[in-house]
């Protein structure tokens, strides 16, 4: 009798996961990827009961129980249970041939995971650093990471370990650090939403601006918004910023807020539940992105989607933008950004709607291609 043959059975270990939407990009990346494994895989979600920097777990949500889904199961799982041997329960439980993680640092979602995982010889992690290791985000708490990669390197937590990069950006970001990785590249699958056309902002006088995702200092937002204000005020444009995300920190929001200027007006919408962000950038122009770091960066892919070119600095995987029509990238020069934010903004409508049906274009084709999903089940076949 021939053998019936069974899916490869994964394990996603997820702090944030839907219905959970305030810690923006890492939410879509493992979403989207579980929701691709879903017809090739038998896909189990660990997940956080809360979002982020909350104290109790989202509303109507059960917890604790294997929830199904479409694509496989999920588990809530609350504080109280955040402890080693929860893991090594689900790992005999389970006995999953891979095991996913989306942190490198995170204690229970990534450490004591991948402990659990090592008891397991015939199950392969795989650990996506979700940008971690870039030398914008390490720049932020540096000797407390610095510390713990050298502990790392030295006990060898992560040998065995394969890694998930999302661009040969991020590879080379993991080489730096860890030389001897094995490293698969395959780029974040994007949501399948799409924008409603361009003609309702193509005659809207106001050039209207999003920035999505965290408001906090890794994005740089500050920068941007200075500069922007300066060519505002200088070339008399009407521009209306929308800050779309968690601010985690009320004085950094309050000096966002203070950069408004006559013909400049900046307005913090908060966070945006997952299904809402495509209307707010159907209704933009662009996106504003000044990064420190982006490893691939959600909240571009998504503008594109809606036909929104970018305002990005050039450290993200995204570059020579102009050339695509796809919008630009600068290097983080308060001049080069000036006299770019001048040349985009004082730009012919029509030539904004040309760059619009490119960025849709562009989605379509290349940054959610067939190609792209098969890459990322490739991580999980070997």
């Amino acid at each position: 009798m021939a053998s019936i043959e069974t899916k490869p059975r994964v394990l996603v270990a997820a702090e944030w996961f839907p219905p959970a939407y305030r810690a923006g990009g890492p939410i879509r990346s493992v979403s989207n990827l579980v929701e691709a494994l879903g017809s090739t895989h038998e896909v189990w979600v660990v997940a956080g009961a809360y979002d982020l920097a909350a104290e109790h777990p989202m509303d109507e949500l059960t917890v604790n129980v294997w929830l199904p889904r479409e694509w496989g199961h999920v588990m809530y799982v609350t504080r109280d249970r955040w402890h080693s041997l929860f893991w090594r329960e689900l790992m005999a439980e389970i006995g999953p041939r891979y095991l996913y993680l989306n942190s490198l640092f995170a204690r229970f979602f990534a450490l004591r995971a991948l402990q659990a995982a090592r008891a397991v010889p015939s199950t392969q992690v795989v650990l996506a650093p979700r940008g971690m290791l870039g030398a914008g985000a390490l720049q932020i708490k540096p000797l407390k990471k610095a510390i713990f990669l050298a502990l790392a390197r030295w006990l060898r937590w992560f040998e065995g370990v394969r890694w998930h990069a999302t661009t040969d950006m991020e590879r080379n970001e993991i080489l730096r650090v860890f030389p001897q990785a094995e490293v698969s590249v395959a780029s974040n699958i994007p949501s399948m939403a799409h924008g409603s056309g361009t003609a309702d902002r193509l005659n809207d006088r106001v050039w209207k601006v999003a920035v999505l995702g965290r408001i906090h200092p890794k994005k740089n937002i500050e920068f941007g918004l200075r500069a922007l204000a300066k060519v505002v005020a200088e070339v008399g444009l009407e521009v209306e910023v929308s800050l779309i995300g968690e601010a985690e920190n009320s004085a950094y929001l309050a000096r966002l807020m203070h950069h408004a200027v006559a013909g400049l007006r900046i307005h913090h919408l908060g966070a945006v539940k997952l299904d809402e962000v495509g209307t707010h950038l159907s209704a933009s122009h662009f996106l504003l992105l000044p990064t420190l770091h982006e490893n691939y960066g959600h909240a571009i892919v998504e503008a594109w989607a809606h036909g929104c070119p970018v305002f990005l600095s050039d450290q993200t995987p995204w570059r020579a933008l102009e050339s695509k029509q796809l919008g630009w990238d600068w290097p983080l020069d308060y001049e080069a950004w000036s006299e770019g934010l001048r040349f985009a903004l004082t730009q012919d409508r029509r030539q904004w709607e040309q760059q619009s049906k490119a960025c849709v274009r562009y989605f379509d084709s290349v940054v959610r291609s067939p190609e792209v999903i098969e890459a990322n089940r490739r991580i999980f076949s070997a």
